[in-house]
């Protein structure tokens, strides 16, 4: 219903019909719409994270497990892009509400916790270290497919969608394997032999 209908125009009310359960049920065991959605958030992240390990096989390398874990989320996401709006407007929701603001903190920490796991557990799986903390690469994985999914639910073009999430592997792989110091270690020589 939330991702049908919106958030703005769910209620509890809503909610416990569509449900076929009593009203005062719901509000007992939730107590508010602000936790009836911080469960649904809670179900969608366990969600995100069970889509990204039944789909993905064992992996041999760090690139292979990180392609594997990205592609995987995309898939769900060319899947179900109705479920990416109204999380998009549960991150809104929240933030418009002072008393909700919460809710946006936890729906990205709750993400990064769920990302970061996977990164720890793909280094651990295949003995591969990571040149970056995990939580900042998480953080960074997220911040990329956000870009990327807001893109795609406003105009549906799957192929540069697709082209996108493809960069976006080779970047965080390159990330991850410390590609990024030698980048800079050449910057810095440049600029070194420019003012020498």
């Amino acid at each position: 219903m939330l991702a049908r209908e919106g958030i703005a125009a769910t209620t509890t009310r809503s909610i416990a019909r569509e449900a076929g359960v009593n009203q005062a049920m719901l509000n007992y065991y939730f107590g508010s719409k602000d936790e009836l959605l911080f469960a649904v958030l809670q179900a969608l992240m366990q969600q995100t994270q069970q889509i990204v390990l039944a789909t993905r096989s064992a992996p041999s390398t760090l690139p292979q497990m990180i392609r594997a874990s990205i592609s995987a989320f995309w898939a769900f996401v060319e899947r179900a892009p109705e479920i990416q709006t109204m999380q998009l407007e549960l991150t809104l929701y929240a933030l418009r509400h002072s008393s909700s603001t919460w809710l946006a903190k936890q729906q990205y920490a709750g993400y990064a916790a769920v990302v970061e796991q996977l990164i720890r557990e793909g280094c651990a799986e295949t003995g591969e270290t990571c040149a970056v903390p995990f939580d900042l690469l998480a953080r960074f994985i997220m911040g990329g497919l956000d870009g990327i999914i807001l893109q795609f639910i406003s105009d549906r073009d799957i192929e540069r969608a697709r082209r996108h999430v493809a960069l976006l592997c080779e970047a965080v792989i390159a990330l991850a394997q410390g590609n990024e110091l030698e980048h800079e270690g050449h910057e810095k020589s440049a600029k070194g032999h420019e003012n020498g």
